[in-house]
């Protein structure tokens, strides 16, 4: 494939992210269940919060084509959401605490808490599926530098 392409396939890979991390703030903030606030919920609301403020650069970035700034804002936004995802909701200690809050405060809770991990797995997956364009995208990028460099050695 060329870089376009490529591109094009990481533009996608960021909007089904993005639609991903959007299903998940919806879980953790919309669909909390009513009633006395937990501070997990709080730190959950903030991690969403600004997961989707790191994606925003990366997608507005990339709409201007295959450049060094936009694969830089997408690759930027990919590290921050992996160390964000598996550290606030896939870590042991994260879904120790998450479960630990939920405990004894009925099915509505434990079912936020379910749909929480359901989501984060979802924005894994699609990260993942993110990450592999993006590489791809560096490829394109070394290979058409190794054609630049032949061509000028010549």
């Amino acid at each position: 494939m060329t870089l376009r392409a490529e591109f094009a396939v990481l533009g996608r890979r960021l909007a089904e992210l993005a639609e991903a991390w959007r299903a998940l703030e919806v879980s953790v903030v919309e669909d909390r269940p009513p009633g006395e606030g937990l501070a997990v919920s709080d730190r959950l609301a903030e991690v969403v919060a600004d997961g989707g403020a790191e994606l925003h650069p990366a997608i507005a970035t990339g709409k201007l084509g295959p450049t060094a700034e936009a694969l830089h804002a997408a690759a930027t936004a990919l590290v921050r959401l992996r160390r964000s995802l598996e550290a606030d909701f896939r870590s042991h200690t994260a879904v120790s605490g998450l479960v630990h809050a939920v405990h004894g405060r009925g099915g509505q809770w434990r079912g936020w808490a379910r749909s929480i991990r359901t989501g984060a797995d979802r924005c894994a997956d699609c990260l993942a599926a993110a990450e592999n364009a993006m590489l791809r995208c560096w490829r394109e990028v070394v290979e058409l530098a190794e054609l630049d460099k032949c061509g000028a050695s010549s």
